[in-house]
């Protein structure tokens, strides 16, 4: 579930729709959790070999550690991608605004996060954009992530966090140990996918 304080928009041609802020979303503020409403393909079902499907879940899924494939039932499946992104996903999955977001203002994330099986081409409209993303490239990119991250979860309990309850027992235990005593950081490494043969 997206934060309630983001609606979708039409960006422009090139990049389609996207995710934007309604209200001032202050650095650490959780934007995304997984919830049960969210589509979860397992690896091998009938979803997810079914050709029907296959241009849904490339276009809008995101690839769980696991291989489960995820299709966001609100409007977090327009998320776009940014080279300098606002957003980012966590080691304990959820995404967390690494900086303050503006009214009006985009939410990106960056795609090297999603487990991608093919090469992307990218429009991030930032003169530096790397203008395509490869499988794999999520190590390349895990120093400066985890930094941005940690600075981000150390404003999370200082500023109102809505998606807070929808956090998973466990998840909440691993993410309070580590804003507690600093140990057990969950990098955004944990986030990665690496694929057999698909079943």
């Amino acid at each position: 579930m997206m934060h309630p304080g983001t609606a979708l928009r039409w960006i422009g041609a090139e990049r389609g729709f996207g995710v934007v802020a309604t209200e001032h979303l202050p650095k650490g503020t959780i934007l995304y959790v997984l919830d049960p409403l969210d589509i979860v393909v397992q690896p091998g079902s009938t979803q997810d070999s079914d050709p029907l499907y296959q241009r849904t879940l490339e276009t809008y899924a995101y690839i769980e550690p696991d291989g489960r494939r995820v299709v966001c039932w609100d409007h977090g499946r327009f998320m776009n991608h940014c080279c300098h992104p606002n957003s980012l996903s966590t080691g304990y999955g959820f995404e967390v605004a690494i900086r303050d977001i503006a009214p009006g203002e985009e939410i990106t994330d960056h795609y090297a996060v999603l487990n991608l099986e093919h090469e992307m081409e990218l429009s991030c409209e930032r003169p530096d954009c790397c203008r395509h993303i490869s499988p794999g490239s999520l190590p390349q990119h895990q120093p400066w992530m985890d930094e941005a991250i940690r600075q981000a979860l150390a404003d999370l309990r200082a500023v109102p966090q809505p998606l807070l309850p929808l956090l998973r027992a466990d998840t909440a235990r691993s993410l309070d140990l580590y804003l507690h005593t600093g140990e057990g950081y969950a990098s955004v490494l944990s986030l990665q996918h690496l694929p057999g043969p698909r079943p």
